[in-house]
């Protein structure tokens, strides 16, 4: 009878959990839309252009604050994209980055 109620309870946690997985798998692709159009340019289709700018999958989960600061303000040689960066476009670009980071 338990290991019926565990199946149970595992296949009712699956079903709630597929939109989620759905939601981040769309908001990596936009986020990757969003990265390819602002980002690309300077830190390469896969997150790194060959020294000419940080490489972007050695960012740790902790370093959100630092990425948003870089993103807003700028950063040596990057641009400050303060209004024209979203914070909604900045936390698309973040989930993105964090499916090609060095740390998963």
């Amino acid at each position: 009878m338990k290991l019926k109620y565990i199946w149970v309870l595992s296949a009712v946690a699956i079903v709630l959990m597929k939109p989620c997985f759905a939601q981040d798998k769309t908001k990596v692709e936009v986020g990757e839309k969003i990265y390819t159009t602002y980002c690309e340019t300077c830190h390469g289709e896969n997150l790194v252009n060959s020294g000419q700018s940080f490489d972007l999958r050695k960012l740790k989960v902790s370093e959100l604050p630092r990425f948003e600061n870089s993103v807003q303000n700028g950063k040596g040689q990057m641009p400050p994209w303060r209004g024209v960066i979203s914070e909604k476009d900045m936390d698309l670009i973040w989930a993105y980055i964090r499916t090609k980071a060095n740390d998963r």
